[in-house]
C-alpha cells in the first residue's frame, strides 16, 4: 500500500472531470447513453464500470439524469444555491466511508461499502467530489463552453481561471477559426 501527497487532489480532479463529461453526455440526449456513460467512467478509472451489468448501467442512467442536471446548472448557481442543491442530493445517500488501496491506486476514500449497488456508489462518489470542490473552490471554476451553439459545462482547473471551452476540441477550433476569418475579412 502506498500514499501520494497529491492523490486527493488528483482523485478530486478526475471525479469532477468525470462529472462534467457525464453531465454533457446526459444533456446531449443521444442514443446509447448507457454505453456512453460507461465509457466516461472507464476513461476516468471508475473500476466497477468495466464490469457493470446492463441492468446496473440502466440503474446508473436513471440515477445520473438528475445529477447531470445539477452539474449542468453549476455555472449559473451561486454558492448558497449550489450548496443547498448538493445537500439535498446528499440527504438521500447512505454514506459509509472507508479507506482502500486497490488495483494499483494509492490509499483513498471509498464513500460507500464494497457491496453498495453500482449506481449508488458512483452517484455518491460524484456528489462527494462535488461537495469537496465546492468547499475548496466554490462555484467560480464551473463554466459553460464559450463556443457558439455549445451548452457543455466544464471545470476550470487552470491557475488563472482562463479556460473558456469544453473538452470537445472542435469548439475551441471552430471559435478560433471563425475569429481568424472575421479578422482577415476586415483586413482584406
Amino acid at each position: 500500500m502506498f500514499v501520494r501527497a497529491d492523490s486527493l487532489d488528483e482523485e478530486l480532479s478526475v471525479t469532477i472531470d468525470a462529472a462534467m463529461e457525464l453531465a454533457n453526455a446526459i444533456a446531449d440526449d443521444e442514443p446509447g447513453l448507457a454505453q456512453r456513460l460507461r465509457d466516461v467512467l472507464v476513461d476516468h478509472e471508475f473500476v466497477r464500470a468495466k464490469t457493470a451489468s446492463p441492468a446496473e448501467l440502466e440503474a446508473f442512467v436513471d440515477r445520473s439524469v438528475p445529477l447531470g442536471r445539477l452539474f449542468s446548472l453549476l455555472p449559473e448557481l451561486d454558492l448558497v444555491d449550489a450548496v443547498t442543491r448538493v445537500n439535498g442530493a446528499l440527504e438521500s445517500c447512505a454514506i459509509a466511508p472507508s479507506l482502500s488501496a486497490h488495483d494499483g491506486f494509492p490509499l483513498h476514500i471509498h464513500w460507500t461499502s464494497a457491496t453498495t449497488p453500482f449506481a449508488h456508489q458512483v452517484a455518491v462518489d460524484l456528489l462527494m467530489g462535488l461537495a469537496q470542490t465546492l468547499c475548496d473552490h466554490g462555484v467560480e471554476r464551473f463554466g459553460r463552453c464559450a463556443a457558439s451553439g455549445c451548452e457543455h459545462v466544464f471545470y476550470d482547473s487552470t491557475k488563472n481561471r482562463s479556460r473558456r471551452f469544453c473538452s470537445d476540441q472542435r469548439c475551441a477550433s471552430r471559435t478560433h477559426t471563425a475569429a481568424h476569418r472575421a479578422r482577415r475579412s476586415r483586413e482584406g
